[in-house]
């Protein structure tokens, strides 16, 4: 590498330089090449801009670059400087030196096209937007969740978040620490099933709770009930498969089974959950793989599968070989008598996968879901989740097995059940008081929401826009019905989700009155 101080303006055969630069271009330059990076070295600046000229065709293959003491005069920085960007330029090719003659942009780099590469590789571009190649079938997703965007401290009644501020996060730290302080199985490559601790854990608290009898070994930890609902449709179902789902439901279980190459087929709904007789009449006529339902607290309308349902459906499944995909996701929060018991705790046939989540009664950011099965299916979800992710967060896993095993975790859940119950009835108590005459509902027997009919010459849609608006955020049905199903949207478009637990009573009065004034 040339280190001399001959004259920036001399020349050889091999070419000659043919370009000033100064300062401001060099900062220019920077800017371009990543305004995510204003601290990047000036050293990397000038091998960047002469990168980007070498790109261009402006310097092409053979010529000489100025010595290292002309250019550093030139851009007004330290000879130090231009020296490190000279070695950077060498070490990824873009020059090389001469013994005693100098440095010269490499010989061996192809005949750049100015316009192709200035337009196509430029750093300033970021990541391309178009693709080179063709994704999958399908790949573009079919939800059609409709979140109009709210300003900074809107009130957010989008069902089904807890509220965070009242997680054990000291219970929940000092575990951590013991957990990543044992070296160990909490650090280590370990069973894809999850940890061993927190599978006991869960399956005695479903014993107990749930009324479903199951060992370590019929549990698998995901991350969070959408993995375990992903896993489940990859294990089952095959390109063309049909599932069907309630009318109304969960969007992003859907985008799972159509991802795995299902076909959606909507069973309706009403007050008594889904029905079963219509979901009969279907198996007359197609051929069902599986059902996705949520019977404890139907999402979103909250209905609760009926006693009578709940046998039809049995034993339909246990006849027509059908697979049951039952997601529990807030069994904890019933207030009005006793939990409906799982349709798997009475399972006898084998027909029923049980998919739960820690996401309520915790915190979604845990990302700590589970799934109960029979063992062959279950032994497929394992080889799936280990290609996927190995594995889960040992550490958290632990964490939470240990607030399980010193109750500590049931003692947070009877402390929210009982707010959650407070604030429910707050919310009825204040909806009812200031928008009576607009929304009609039942209220719900448990959960963290409730579905509300808003009134005839009402557009809910333009609602929930001008809420978003006035600093309350809210969804209709149209986010809970599928996108090509004209029938369902026409049924359900004029109704609401209102989600009260994540907020205090005040808080849900100032959101009320948002959407009042909105509503004006």
């Amino acid at each position: 590498m040339e280190r001399s101080s001959r004259s920036s303006g001399s020349s050889r055969a091999s070419g000659s330089w043919p370009l000033r630069f100064t300062t401001a271009e060099l900062t220019r330059s920077a800017a371009d090449h990543d305004h995510r990076r204003p601290d990047l070295p000036v050293y990397l600046r000038i091998a960047r801009l002469l990168t980007d000229e070498i790109r261009r065709g402006r310097l092409r293959a053979g010529v000489r670059l100025p010595s290292t003491r002309g250019l550093a005069a030139m851009l007004e920085v330290n000879r130090n400087t231009v020296v490190a960007a000279y070695d950077e330029l060498a070490s990824e090719g873009w020059v090389s030196g001469r013994p005693a003659s100098g440095t010269f942009v490499s010989p061996r780099l192809p005949d750049l096209s100015p316009l192709r590469l200035a337009a196509a590789s430029s750093p300033r571009r970021g990541v391309p937007r178009a693709l080179g190649f063709d994704l999958a079938p399908g790949a573009a997703g079919v939800r059609d969740v409709v979140a109009h965007p709210a300003p900074p401290g809107a009130l957010l009644l989008w069902g089904g978040v807890p509220d965070l501020s009242r997680v054990p996060t000291a219970a929940l730290a000092r575990a951590y620490r013991r957990a990543v302080s044992r070296p160990g199985a909490s650090l280590d490559y370990t069973d894809g099933r999850g940890h061993a601790g927190l599978r006991a854990a869960v399956a005695g608290m479903l014993a107990a709770t749930r009324g479903l009898v199951a060992g370590a070994d019929d549990v698998i930890i995901t991350r969070g009930s959408q993995m375990a609902i992903d896993l489940v449709a990859r294990a089952l179902l095959r390109p063309g498969d049909e599932v069907a789902v309630e009318e109304l439901g969960y969007q992003r279980a859907w985008d799972a089974f159509r991802r795995a190459g299902a076909r959606l087929v909507p069973v309706p709904v009403d007050q008594d959950g889904l029905d079963v007789a219509a979901l009969a009449r279907l198996l007359e006529r197609r051929r069902i793989r599986a059902l996705y339902l949520t019977p404890h607290h139907q999402y979103p309308s909250t209905a609760v599968l009926s006693a009578g349902r709940r046998i039809a459906l049995l034993d339909l499944a246990r006849r027509r070989r059908l697979a049951l995909i039952e997601d529990d996701y807030d069994h904890e929060f019933h207030y009005d008598g006793r939990p409906v018991m799982p349709l798997a705790s009475a399972d006898a046939a084998g027909v029923v996968v049980y998919v739960g989540t820690f996401s309520k009664v915790l915190a979604p950011g845990l990302r700590l879901g589970f799934a109960v099965a029979p063992g062959p299916l279950l032994n497929e979800l394992v080889v799936l989740r280990e290609v996927v992710d190995r594995q889960g967060d040992m550490a958290t896993e632990s964490a939470v097995a240990e607030l399980i095993e010193d109750g500590e975790l049931q003692r947070h859940t009877q402390r929210m059940r009982r707010t959650y119950q407070a604030r429910r009835d707050a919310f009825v108590t204040i909806l009812r008081q200031r928008l009576g005459q607009v929304l009609s509902f039942e209220v719900p027997p448990g959960g963290m929401s409730l579905w509300a009919r808003v009134a005839d010459g009402i557009d809910a849609e333009r609602w929930c826009v001008a809420g978003a608006a006035r600093g309350v955020g809210f969804m209709t049905g149209r986010s809970y019905v599928l996108p090509h199903d004209g029938r369902a949207l026409h049924k359900w478009r004029g109704h609401l989700r209102l989600g009260y637990a994540r907020y205090q009573p005040a808080q849900l009065e100032e959101a009320v009155q948002r959407m009042v004034a909105a509503l004006r």
